[in-house]
């Protein structure tokens, strides 16, 4: 018995040490993005965090100490991937809506992403306002061209 054990505890520490048994980001999805936004997540004083929008510079929403709770769940686990790979903790993150319906927000700097469907409808609702916010002003310049003679 002490040898079974003894052989288990050498083939579990052979297969923590090996070089190649690193954490890989998940699969990406093979659909295709129908709309998608670049996004900051600017730390701000007393707890407040600031969506904006990278490509514009516009700020699309503001959160307060104790506010979007599950958009600070999300960005937890994207930095925690980040700081997992030595990686800078800010930078752009890109939110993305795929022609099969899936919402994802991903990370181009580690390849992490994740489906906000799977956390519920009101939770992915918060995600789409704030791609609908970024395409906003974009709608507002192409309807000003449109209109013009």
């Amino acid at each position: 018995m002490v040898w079974v054990v003894l052989a288990m505890a050498l083939l579990w520490g052979w297969a923590v040490s090996r070089d190649d048994a690193v954490y890989a980001p998940p699969e990406p999805q093979t659909a295709i993005a129908v709309s998608s936004a670049d996004l900051l997540f600017i730390d701000g004083p007393a707890g407040r965090i600031e969506v904006v929008d990278a490509e514009a510079g516009s700020k699309l929403a503001q959160y307060e100490s104790g506010e979007g709770s599950f958009l600070r769940g999300i960005l937890r686990s994207l930095v925690r991937e980040r700081r997992i790979r030595d990686l800078e903790a800010g930078g752009i993150f890109n939110l993305s809506l795929l022609d099969n319906g899936s919402l994802v927000i991903s990370d181009p700097e580690t390849n992490y992403w994740m489906a906000l469907e799977a956390f519920g409808v009101d939770n992915r609702q918060l995600f789409v306002e704030l791609l609908e916010r970024a395409h906003q002003p974009q709608r507002a310049t192409a309807a000003t061209e449109v209109s013009q003679p």
